[in-house]
């Protein structure tokens, strides 16, 4: 088994997401399994050397060993930073255009706003017939998702087209796009078993419909697990403090409150902290 823990340093790291740090850590445990470390930076404008830090020491604070990604902020930022691989994603959109993505993919002068309005039946420009050159900053590459496509994740069943519809692999500003650089970054890792929040059941079904053009037959067939999400008081899911707000409090009464949060987000799924 290889499992992985990939945050964005896009933000300090909430209890939501150490409570999944250490569920992916106790599921590598129950299987004898190896955890890998992918930080998610392919958003460039979001990340933060202080974020990028704040995963390596809440890493250690939890005690969870990796074998595979970086070791520290000076290698990753060296040699694992997703911002040193562009053209290596890009190359890799070639060759899939090579093996026929293009009759799939088309580029597309939609701005997100106006494809978000309407999911189903593609952009509102209709840009799928134009036969648009992808031209950076005027063109995005979308994945074209047909009307009535139903992906299998896990046990649930997703209608994409009516969830997502046709979503972009390669930015506007000549960048990919998230779903491109999960799919290859999952299928170099060799993952096999990938551990996420209920919200991004969504994603997966993406990344599953898009997985076979790249050549990822593993990440198509590996093991998908979803968690549900923390809370805060007024029922909003948690996410990234940003600004000023600092890093999770490193003491002991913080430490069982993530235990116990992936304790009761672990149970449903048979995944049980180690003994």
């Amino acid at each position: 088994m290889i499992t992985r823990f990939a945050p964005t340093p896009s933000g300090y790291l909430h209890v939501g997401n150490a409570a999944n740090a250490l569920l992916v850590a106790w599921l590598a445990a129950q299987a004898d399994g190896v955890i890998a470390l992918r930080i998610d930076d392919v958003d460039a404008t979001r990340a933060r050397p202080e974020y990028v830090e704040d995963i390596f020491d809440l890493m250690a604070w939890l005690n969870i060993p990796w074998a595979i990604g970086p070791r520290n902020s000076a290698d990753f930022t060296s040699h694992h930073s997703m911002t040193r691989s562009t053209e290596r994603y890009r190359s890799e959109v070639s060759a899939a255009q090579a093996r026929g993505l293009d009759a799939y993919a088309y580029a597309c002068a939609c701005s997100r706003a106006q494809v978000t309005a309407i999911p189903t039946g593609g952009c509102p420009g209709g840009c799928r017939g134009l036969s648009l050159p992808l031209v950076p900053g005027k063109t995005a590459l979308r994945m074209h998702v047909p009307n009535g496509t139903d992906v299998i994740v896990g046990s649930r069943v997703v209608h994409l087209d009516k969830v997502m519809g046709d979503f972009v692999i390669w930015r506007r500003d000549d960048l990919p796009a998230y779903h491109l650089v999960s799919v290859i970054e999952d299928r170099d890792l060799g993952t096999t078993h990938i551990l996420r929040g209920e919200d991004l059941v969504e994603s997966t079904a993406a990344q599953l419909l898009l997985a076979p053009h790249l050549a990822a037959n593993s990440v198509a067939d590996a093991t998908y697990l979803f968690h549900g999400l923390l809370v805060d008081e007024d029922g909003t899911k948690l996410s990234k403090s940003v600004g000023t707000a600092g890093p999770l409090t490193r003491d002991d009464a913080m430490l069982e409150t993530v235990i116990a949060a992936a304790s009761r987000l672990g149970a449903p799924l048979g995944i049980l902290r180690p003994t």
